[in-house]
């Protein structure tokens, strides 16, 4: 009896070592990213002379209301109060980019575009478009 407590202890302690030994960014989860060849797509979309302007923008212009602003950050979680206002990307530039990962959208906020998880609202990744 007294043999199977220390081997039981002995392969705890191996399991506890290994998992200290993993670094934390193995550890953390992963999350898709805008890819660089994405991000050119988004900014030619939308450069000036495109003929392409962001939703809203010659009306009201680009900055959101106050106080959303700060709360739109990677990491950050979508405020209830703007799910469902956010413009998803054109079709046209949809298309081009290719569908988003699954379970996830890509929204327009203001001069960027959002990556957000699908049920969690977590913004995984923002990428700006630089008017």
């Amino acid at each position: 009896m007294r043999r199977v407590f220390i081997l039981g202890l002995l392969a705890s302690m191996g399991a506890l070592a290994q998992s200290k030994d993993t670094p934390p960014e193995e550890r953390r989860e992963r999350y898709p990213a805008f890819r660089d060849a994405e991000i050119r797509l988004i900014e030619d979309y939308f450069r000036p002379g495109s003929g392409h302007l962001l939703p809203g923008l010659p009306k009201r212009g680009a900055e959101p209301p106050g106080g959303v602003a700060q709360q739109i950050r990677r990491g950050g979680n979508l405020p209830p109060a703007l799910e469902g206002k956010l413009e998803p990307l054109p079709a046209d530039l949809e298309k081009r980019i290719g569908p988003p990962p699954a379970g996830y959208r890509r929204l327009l906020f203001g001069k960027a575009v959002l990556l957000v998880q699908d049920g969690t609202r977590l913004i995984v990744d923002m990428a700006g478009i630089g008017l």
